[in-house]
């Protein structure tokens, strides 16, 4: 059989990537399938599992721009904002959501993002390795690579509360590797759960394909700084990561002895297409106190070694793939390797929600990893570009800023292809059969967390509970029609419905089962009727609600009083079940019932 060329090549991995791509967006799209499918008569299905009360979050920006609006507020709070915020992505959702329902509309993004991300890391694969076999390896592992978490695997919560062999109990200090639990930092539990992440995903890939074609044309210029200004409105925690990776990226081709004017000049052009929405968000920042106090919310990265469990099975094989020959490039695959292990021995002592590394630590880190880059030296630039991204995002995490958790995006995906290219290394030259055995075996063993993700979709479904353990996943035609009641009103009505109480699983003797829960006992209504009936609510979610923690707990004791008290806290409709909360507490006591249902009322406080 004649030797293929490098064109043809090409295009035997292109049609690859397009097939698998597809094969990958049905698979995703099987757990919302299945879930409407077997939803119960008289209820509907919003198409989310996981993370249900950020969907809301989305879905109350989609409201906003199908209404008409162009910059958004938060509707899940009363206190006095500008409504400054422009979300580009929710704002086109909004008006796609005007024809087909906002519900329909987050899934057909998810599929189409997912699609569009994979198709996009088949061309930064082609320009990291050159054999067929060795980029399907790296496609497969990008998509579907993870880490040890299908060891331990839990249904709920981040801590080890179910049977688990001691010794892995104690090295994971008693909590799940994040690729269990946080789905943003993998590219398949993101394209199984959540819109969002998958378009990040595609404009990340995007930009750093401008940026390696920017070293031979300037076409690549417009289209990168567009995605990366995109990329700044969207999803912005990404461009502070993208930023930290290409300042690697250069330290290796400094190595290399690669960098040229030329390409510097055209990548900074390309990270100018952030600016003017990193400008606007400076702005937001400083003229909206409810953005303000969105931003401060306390999102602190888990402990290293939760994150290095995470991606431990394809950090192996992806150090195979840099693993050098020369004594100045061995030093470089040794700072690294120190790095790590010092973190996690210093991981130890990682308790709670604070800070693992102060500023000067972390900086200390990130030039221990240029170091390591500079005299790693990969001659191939994608090779190169892909390792800045692996080996700086293991320590972007613990950069000391509160957002710090957000910058383990898609992690998964640099350690995925450079596992893939450590793979091929090791296979490529052993007999076919063999070699595609030992292949298949490597991707079952790296990628059965994703599987477990599957599963979990499924379970959700079944029990009718969100991951957020008070969140149904299917709810009433109740809702339906008291959310056809308050549309009309807008962002004028403030609702308040009973926080969620959760439902833990019993076994026949009464005894709690550890990491299961049935349909919460009280579903919270209130981040639902947000963002499908773009009213506001007085505590509505826990991140994007100001003193979220007070003002529930406000809320709480204003239904156990009177309709005065609901008043004086700004509400002007309740939500409740039909009989209301106990004999004296009626739900005509807090003013006129505008609907009951067979299970929820609808009243305006009087």
């Amino acid at each position: 059989m004649p030797e293929l060329n490098e064109e043809q090549q090409l295009g035997i991995f292109r049609a690859y990537t397009r097939w698998f791509a597809l094969a990958i967006t049905f698979i995703v799209a099987l757990p919302a399938l299945w879930a409407f499918a077997i939803r119960p008569h008289g209820t509907m299905y919003l198409g989310i599992q996981y993370n249900f009360d950020d969907h809301m979050v989305y879905a109350a920006w989609m409201k906003q721009a199908a209404q008409g609006h162009f910059r958004f507020q938060n509707l899940f709070t009363t206190d006095a904002q500008p409504g400054l915020t422009i979300h580009l992505y929710y704002l086109v959702l909004g008006w796609i959501s005007k024809l087909i329902g906002i519900p329909v509309a987050m899934t057909l993004a998810r599929l189409v993002f997912t699609y569009l991300s994979i198709v996009a890391m088949g061309r930064l694969v082609e320009f990291v390795t050159d054999s067929i076999y060795s980029r399907k390896l790296s496609l497969g592992l990008g998509v579907l690579g993870g880490g040890i978490g299908w060891l331990v695997w839990h249904n709920f919560g981040v801590a080890i509360v179910r049977p688990t062999p001691d010794p892995l109990k104690e090295l994971l200090m008693r909590r799940l590797p994040n690729d269990v639990w946080q789905p943003e930092a993998f590219f398949f539990s993101s394209a199984a759960t959540n819109s969002l992440f998958v378009v990040s995903a595609c404009l990340i890939l995007t930009t750093l394909v401008c940026v390696l074609r920017a070293q031979t044309s300037k076409a690549a210029i417009l289209p990168g700084a567009l995605c990366f200004g995109l990329l700044m409105n969207i999803h912005s925690y990404d461009v502070l990561l993208i930023t930290f990776t290409l300042l690697g990226f250069v330290a290796a081709l400094m190595g290399a002895k690669q960098v040229s004017k030329e390409w510097v000049g055209r990548a900074i052009l390309i990270g100018l297409g952030a600016v003017p929405f990193a400008l606007y968000f400076v702005y937001v920042l400083k003229n909206d106190p409810v953005f303000q106090a969105r931003s401060e919310t306390l999102t602190f990265s888990p402990n290293f070694r939760q994150i290095l469990a995470g991606y431990i099975l394809l950090m192996i094989p992806a150090l195979v793939a840099l693993f050098p020959k020369e004594k100045l490039k061995l030093a470089g695959w040794g700072v690294f390797v120190v790095v790590v292990l010092g973190l996690a021995v210093a991981a130890q002592s990682h308790e709670g929600d604070i800070y693992f590394m102060g500023k000067a630590a972390w900086i200390g880190c990130y030039l221990a990893v240029l170091a390591a880059l500079y005299l790693l030296r990969p001659q191939k630039p994608g090779l190169a570009l892909i390792a800045a991204w692996a080996l700086v995002g293991i320590i972007a995490p613990y950069f000391p800023a509160l957002f710090q958790r957000k910058l383990t995006m898609m992690l998964s995906v640099p350690w995925g292809i450079l596992a893939g290219v450590g793979i091929a290394m090791v296979l490529e030259k052993r007999e076919r059969g063999q070699r595609n055995l030992l292949g298949a075996l490597s991707m079952i063993l790296l990628c059965a967390t994703g599987v477990r993700w599957l599963g979990r979709e499924k379970m959700l479904a079944v029990d009718n509970v969100s991951n957020t353990t008070i969140h149904s996943v299917y709810y009433s035609e109740d809702i339906g029609e008291i959310v056809n009641k308050l549309e009309p009103l807008g962002d004028q009505a403030v609702i308040g419905a009973l926080p969620g109480i959760p439902s833990p699983s019993k076994d026949e003797q009464g005894n709690r089962i550890e990491d299961s829960f049935d349909t919460p006992a009280m579903p919270d209504l209130n981040p639902i009727l947000v963002g499908l009936a773009g009213c506001k609510a007085y505590a509505g979610h826990w991140s994007e609600t100001p003193d979220f923690a007070n003002k529930r707990k406000a809320l709480g004791q204003a239904l156990m009083s009177d309709a005065a008290a609901l008043k004086a806290l700004g509400i002007t409709h309740l939500v409740l079940p039909k009989s209301g909360l106990g004999p004296q507490h009626p739900i005509d006591s807090y003013g006129s019932v505008e609907y009951r249902g067979t299970q929820w009322a609808l009243i305006k406080v009087n």
